[in-house]
C-alpha cells in the first residue's frame, strides 16, 4: 500500500498528459505514490505514448466510457490511503500537495480538502459548491455567492470549509469510496462532480480548502467544444437526483 494513489483520466490530450507525467518524473514528496491513467479510447497518439511509460498503471478502455465511470475503474486497482482525482489540464505544485497530504495526516476529521483553484490568468476560480437550489433559479444570486467567497478565501489565512469541489482535483480519503464506486455512472461527463460532492456533505463528510496552496486548471481542454446536450441532461439528473422531478423539469 502506497500513501497517495494519482487517478488520471485522459481522452485525447496527449501534450497535457505528457505534461503532467512529466511533473510527477521531476518532483519529489514526504509520500509514497502511485499513478492510474485510465484512457478512453483517445485517437491522438495517447495510447501508444502510454504503452512506452513505466511506472505507472495504464488503463485502455475500448470506447469513451465518461468521467465517472473511468475513475471508477482506475480505483480498481487504487491501493493507498488517500486517492488524488486529477484533470490532465491542471499544473500541479509540489509544495501544493505535499501541504495537502500532511493537512489530511493531522485532521483525521477531514475527508476531501483542496487548494485554491486558479485560471492561468491568476484568477481564482469558482471551483467550490455551495448546495442552494435557488441558485438554479437564479444565476446573480450564485455569481455573487461565488464573488464573496472568493473574495474570503483570497484573504483567508488558514483552512476554509467548503461544501464541495470540482472534479478536475479531489483529494481524499480512500476509505470514504466504497465498492471502487466514487461516482455514480448515471452521469457520463458533467455534474458527476457535482453529485459526489453532494452526496459527501449529506453524509457530513467535511471538505476543507486550503488557501496558502495553490494549482492552475487550464478548464475544459479535454472537452473544447462543449456537449450542451450531455450538460443539461447531466443538470437535469443531477437535480431530479436531489431535489426532485418536478424542480429538475422547471430549471
Amino acid at each position: 500500500m502506497v500513501d497517495v494513489t494519482f487517478i488520471i483520466v485522459n481522452f485525447n490530450t496527449k501534450q497535457l498528459l505528457n505534461s503532467l507525467l512529466s511533473f510527477f518524473e521531476s518532483s519529489h514528496f514526504p509520500f509514497s505514490y502511485s499513478i492510474i491513467v485510465v484512457d478512453n479510447n483517445s485517437i491522438d497518439g495517447s495510447r501508444s505514448f502510454l504503452n512506452e511509460k513505466r511506472g505507472i498503471i495504464v488503463v485502455l478502455n475500448d470506447e469513451n466510457i465518461g468521467y465517472g465511470r473511468a475513475v471508477n475503474k482506475g480505483l480498481i486497482f487504487a491501493d493507498s490511503k488517500y486517492v488524488c482525482i486529477l484533470n490532465t489540464d491542471v499544473v500541479l505544485d509540489n509544495d501544493a500537495l505535499s501541504g495537502l497530504w500532511r493537512f489530511m495526516e493531522k485532521n483525521s476529521n477531514v475527508g476531501v480538502c483542496s487548494p485554491i483553484v486558479y485560471w492561468p490568468n491568476g484568477r481564482i476560480q469558482g471551483f467550490f459548491f455551495k448546495f442552494n437550489m435557488l441558485f438554479f433559479y437564479s444565476d446573480f444570486l450564485n455569481k455573487i455567492y461565488s464573488k464573496i467567497k472568493k473574495f474570503y478565501l483570497s484573504k483567508a489565512k488558514s483552512a476554509v470549509k467548503v461544501d464541495g469541489v470540482i472534479g478536475a482535483f479531489i483529494f481524499l480519503r480512500r476509505s470514504l469510496i466504497k465498492d471502487n464506486k466514487l461516482f455514480d455512472e448515471d452521469y457520463f461527463f458533467y455534474y458527476e462532480d457535482t453529485d459526489l460532492a453532494h452526496r459527501l456533505k449529506k453524509d457530513n463528510i467535511l471538505t476543507m480548502v486550503l488557501p496558502q496552496y495553490k494549482i492552475i486548471h487550464q478548464d475544459g481542454q479535454s472537452s473544447k467544444d462543449k456537449n450542451w446536450r450531455l450538460f443539461y441532461t447531466g443538470r437535469y439528473i443531477y437535480i431530479k437526483k436531489h431535489y426532485g422531478i418536478e424542480h429538475a423539469r422547471r430549471v
